[in-house]
């Protein structure tokens, strides 16, 4: 049947349907897209936390203080490091999560654990954008970035591991 008769207009019913599982599939292609570069973005925040406790390890050797050792990963699948100080194992923990993903936004939430494995200290930073222009923030409240206080993954880790050895996070 054709439009304006009084049976249903099936070529515009296989478009529409055409059109909403195309746009279904590129929004899942979106979502795996954004999922990898969060995973590209924690790495380099690993990264960046490995280059920051080398330093920190230096003047605690220097000192004949117990090191900072890691980042493990306990589970090759999730997107969680650890790190252990003196006999802390592990003493910190930085996870990548989910927020709102419709949002566009995730976090990464860094612990410190006492030695029973129970949180001591909690930081959360959000993260918002795409692609390369993924940004993380300190949150102004839970899960609202405060875009005033942004940071690379370098201050980020000049958070983190110095949180580690005061015991708290500022």
């Amino acid at each position: 049947m054709t439009a304006g008769s009084d049976g249903v207009d099936y070529g515009k019913l296989i478009d529409e349907e055409k059109t909403r599982q195309g746009s279904a599939i590129a929004a899942a292609k979106a979502q795996k897209k954004r999922e990898i570069d969060l995973i590209a973005f924690f790495r380099g925040v690993e990264i960046e936390v490995g280059r920051e406790m080398a330093m920190a390890n230096l003047e605690l050797k220097k000192r004949g203080s117990p090191v900072i050792a890691g980042p493990f990963r306990p589970l090759r699948e999730e997107e969680k490091i650890e790190l252990t100080f003196g006999t802390r194992q592990p003493c910190c923990r930085l996870t990548l999560q989910g927020i709102d993903i419709a949002a566009g936004l995730a976090s990464i939430q860094a612990e410190l654990l006492d030695n029973r494995g129970r949180t001591t200290s909690r930081i959360q930073y959000i993260i918002e954008g795409e692609g390369q222009t993924l940004r993380a923030y300190r949150p102004l409240v839970e899960g609202v970035p405060d875009r005033a206080a942004e940071l690379t993954a370098a201050q980020l880790a000049q958070e983190v591991v110095p949180g580690i050895i005061r015991g708290r996070f500022s």
